[in-house]
């Protein structure tokens, strides 16, 4: 590659009408989130379209660097809801060219495509066709998680008590010196 300079890139443009997910509902709020935005902002702001009745669902779409911004979004606005919110989640790539220029003559143009992952939830507080793929309740137990019971706190303070710390030459003392603290100068 030392014979090219990085030239352009053309990206697919993430759009609402590209989202993934079916039968989407009329007037839906899209979040699209990056990897520069502000989650408190986006929330508050999603928060407030849903308290004002304006909309009745929500879609966050992000790519990339944004991935775990649009869960997060996602989770914090179902954990702070008090109704009822439906998802479906789905997860997409979005395509993108890097174009590489040559430096010297004889050389051909390069061009590499990479798939940038995408993730689109959405969050709803109308009920979703229950034959709708991947649909979610937020209010509803799943076996996704396990939960295991909880062990009694006597067997972890033995467990601690029969740790060693570890020890070895080498730490400083108040004076400075790299000789162990028990060890005395000769």
């Amino acid at each position: 590659m030392m014979n090219y300079k990085k030239g352009k890139n053309v990206e697919e443009e993430l759009t609402k009408d590209a989202i993934p997910i079916e039968n989407l509902p009329q007037n839906f709020l899209w979040m699209h989130v990056k990897g520069g935005t502000k989650v408190s902002n986006v929330v508050d702001f999603a928060k407030k379209a849903f308290d004002s009745k304006e909309r009745r669902s929500v879609v966050w779409s992000g790519s990339g660097g944004g991935v775990t911004k649009t869960i997060s979004c996602a989770e914090i606005m179902k954990r702070d809801s008090e109704s009822e919110l439906h998802q479906i989640t789905r997860l997409c790539y979005r395509k993108v060219e890097e174009f590489w220029e040559p430096q010297l003559d004889g050389l051909e143009q390069i061009v590499a495509t990479r798939q940038i992952p995408c993730i689109h939830i959405l969050l709803s507080l109308d009920k979703i066709d229950e034959t709708a793929s991947g649909l979610q309740n937020s209010k509803e137990k799943t076996t996704f998680w396990v939960e295991h019971p909880q062990k009694s706190s006597s067997n972890n303070q033995n467990k601690r008590k029969n740790q060693q710390k570890p020890t070895g030459s080498g730490f400083r003392n108040k004076g400075g010196s790299s000789m162990p603290k028990n060890s005395t100068k000769t």
